[in-house]
């Protein structure tokens, strides 16, 4: 196994990971301001888990969890997806 794919499965995963959980933010937060406008928004982060919720429970301040496990599971995945991927694609020399 070669260093630099290690390297760039991991470098690139690392960037759709972080693509992947704005586009979860963006779609928590329209989908919760555009069904009931007079509700708070909601900001809910992860995709296929969901590792950051945000939720409101009638005071003015939104509380918020965390899930760490989900939030690894999610990295994993992304990762290991990548790095197959690199694996199938990659050209020989």
């Amino acid at each position: 196994m070669n260093k630099t794919i290690i390297f760039k499965s991991f470098f690139y995963s690392l960037i759709i990971f972080c693509v992947i959980s704005y586009i979860s933010v963006m779609i928590s937060l329209l989908s919760s301001t555009t069904v009931n406008s007079d509700s708070n928004p909601v900001v809910n982060i992860g995709f296929p888990f969901k590792y950051y919720y945000q939720f409101w429970v009638g005071n003015p301040f939104p509380n918020n969890g965390w899930n760490i496990r989900y939030f690894i599971y999610d990295f994993l995945i992304t990762y290991g997806i990548t790095f197959f991927y690199i694996l199938l694609f990659k050209k020989e020399k």
